[in-house]
């Protein structure tokens, strides 16, 4: 028999998760909490404007290699609405510390950041682990082609 799910079982189920999104040019790791945004209702609420709509209906159908593919043969366009949907998709999926909150301090998240946020909001946590492969180093200490 189905039982209703209670406020506290809705309570406890995890809002946030922290991650690591990458590190800045100088080595720093952005280690931050971050939540799976809703696309449609983001959509909904008018928090992605129009002029990225198009884009963000094709990532949220799954078509983000192909949009992203668009942006690596120079597609200018394309590469004006990727970037402006991650940096929409930035500032509703970080938590701790928030969007705002690094702009104040005059710091930009680098284009992997930015990637891994977009990759983190289609696919979460599980996602990220194939995304992200650490490269080994040899007995020279020089890197090496394997990855981890």
């Amino acid at each position: 028999m189905l039982q209703v799910t209670s406020l506290e079982q809705l309570k406890a189920i995890k809002q946030a998760e922290i991650v690591n999104l990458g590190a800045f040019e100088d080595g720093t790791e952005l280690i931050a909490e971050v939540k799976k945004p809703n696309l449609v209702d983001l959509m909904m609420h008018n928090k992605i404007p129009n002029s990225l709509m198009s884009v963000a209906m094709k990532v949220f159908n799954g078509k983000t290699k192909e949009t992203a593919d668009r942006v690596d043969s120079g597609d200018i366009k394309s590469f004006k609405e990727m970037f402006g949907l991650m940096e929409t998709l930035a500032e509703s999926c970080l938590v701790n510390p928030t969007y705002s909150q690094i702009k104040e301090l005059g710091i930009d998240l680098t284009q992997d950041q930015l990637m891994t946020i977009l990759i983190y909001t289609q696919g979460g946590v599980k996602a990220l682990e194939n995304f992200r492969k650490q490269q080994t180093n040899n007995e020279n200490n020089q890197p090496s082609t394997e990855v981890q």
